[in-house]
């Protein structure tokens, strides 16, 4: 009778412990990148890349071509990321052309100016004293 008892309570409770371990291990989390202040690079529905922040709402909807960080600022240019030519999408930075679109994201302060011409854009970068020698790289996401 004991042995029935134990049985009865045994069984349910594996298939209770085996059916959390599968929901646990098909449920993968959303890879993201971390920009300061509580803002992240994390890809739509699409697939596509945009700036969110932590505590909810698209800031930059995308998709985002190219980006740096620079410290409480977050440059960079709107588009679809260029074609693989090496080995990595990011190992080159980033040309634009002349349709090219940029924004500069004040992590700090909140604001974004967005839609820039490479001429716009150049002339923030310059009036907020980041470097003209910055570079924007394609955003690689974590697997």
């Amino acid at each position: 009778m004991q042995s029935t008892l134990s049985a009865r309570l045994v069984i349910p409770a594996l298939l209770v412990l085996l059916v959390g371990m599968a929901s646990c291990a098909s449920s993968r989390p959303q890879s993201v990148i971390a920009l300061p202040n509580g803002y992240y690079v994390q890809p739509t529905k699409s697939g596509q890349l945009s700036v969110v922040k932590r505590s909810g709402g698209t800031v930059v909807p995308g998709p985002i071509a190219a980006y740096s960080v620079f410290r409480k600022y977050v440059v960079g240019a709107l588009g679809a990321a260029p074609p693989l030519q090496r080995t990595y999408t990011n190992d080159l930075p980033f040309q634009g052309t002349a349709d090219t679109r940029y924004f500069v994201l004040d992590t700090k302060a909140g604001k974004l100016d967005s839609g820039l011409d490479e001429a716009a854009w150049k002339k923030e970068l310059a009036a907020l004293a980041i470097p003209a020698s910055t570079e924007i790289y394609s955003p690689i996401l974590p697997d």
